[in-house]
């Protein structure tokens, strides 16, 4: 089994009037199909809440926040059905807060990326390279960009042997999580010792930011991983919230290295059978950057 561990979802039922719900609390809490990512307990020490409405609307609120997350109204003919149905959201959110918070477990790693965020002015073409700029910052001192603008990534190995580094983006309003590098799950994303790849270059491939409808500011969060050897990356893509989450696979094992099963635990909450390679085995690093898109 794995060293690493994760708390479970914290989730609580309420509701304002129990005679007006098509299912009351406690039997509907009984009626939850056992899940590894989530754990049911009272509204004073949940992290997430689930308040439900006379008419089949479940709103989701994480602790201390008085605006829903999201909303659902889950008008099921099979009573059976409900509890399903509400264990595929919650452990959706389980799953999108445990890989938003992975972190190593140690920083052995932390040294051989070089990072940079930029804004891109000229994609590349097949006759000269991309150009960029440095990205404006707010004035608390956050990176930003303005919306229709293309984001771009610098990465470059500084280690003296190759490492493996993937590229996410995380939207906290929706939950969802989008693979941003490698571009495609089954594309290589290793660089030799001194490479470098600039994401988002294009001409192919650009990381244009967008702002939700009527909005007019929002802060994407990116997460990079770097490990010294592969994953399967398409594990962590994840829909927003309310689409139907359906991973790559059940496997908690991918490619088996640290990282890959260590992300598949966060998501799936299984760790297998079989012992993970150690840290210092196989270490991996994280880093998190927040980008402000204004309008």
């Amino acid at each position: 089994m794995s060293s690493f561990q994760f708390q479970p979802l914290r989730v609580a039922f309420t509701c304002a009037d129990p005679s007006q719900v098509p299912i009351p609390v406690a039997e509907l809490v009984a009626a939850l199909p056992a899940s590894p990512l989530l754990t049911y307990t009272e509204p004073e020490t949940a992290a997430l809440r689930v308040e439900i409405l006379p008419d089949a609307t479940y709103y989701f609120y994480r602790r201390g926040e008085e605006v829903a997350l999201a909303a659902f109204r889950i008008p099921v003919k099979k009573p059976q059905a409900l509890p399903r149905k509400l264990v595929r959201l919650l452990e959706h959110v389980a799953a999108f807060d445990n890989l938003l918070n992975l972190q190593p477990a140690s920083d052995a790693l932390s040294n051989v990326l070089e990072v940079e965020f930029l804004q891109l002015e000229t994609p590349a073409s097949g006759s000269r390279p991309a150009e960029v700029s440095p990205l404006p910052r707010d004035p608390q001192g956050q990176v930003q960009i303005q919306a229709g603008r293309n984001l771009a990534i610098a990465l470059r190995n500084r280690a003296l042997t190759p490492v493996h580094v993937y590229v996410t983006v995380f939207d906290e309003r929706q939950c969802s999580v989008g693979l941003v590098y490698p571009y495609q799950p089954d594309f290589p994303a290793r660089l030799r010792p001194g490479e470098s790849v600039l994401v988002g270059s294009g001409p192919r491939y650009l990381l244009q930011m967008q702002l939700p409808e009527d909005a007019e500011t929002t802060v994407d969060r990116f997460k990079i991983w770097v490990s010294s050897t592969g994953m399967q990356p398409g594990i962590m893509a994840m829909p927003p919230l309310g689409q139907r989450l359906e991973p790559p696979s059940e496997d908690p094992y991918g490619s088996g290295s640290r990282l890959d099963r260590e992300v598949r635990l966060a998501i799936l909450g299984r760790a297998g059978s079989t012992p993970m390679p150690t840290f210092a085995e196989d270490p991996w690093w994280c880093m998190e950057q927040a980008v402000k898109v204004v309008a």
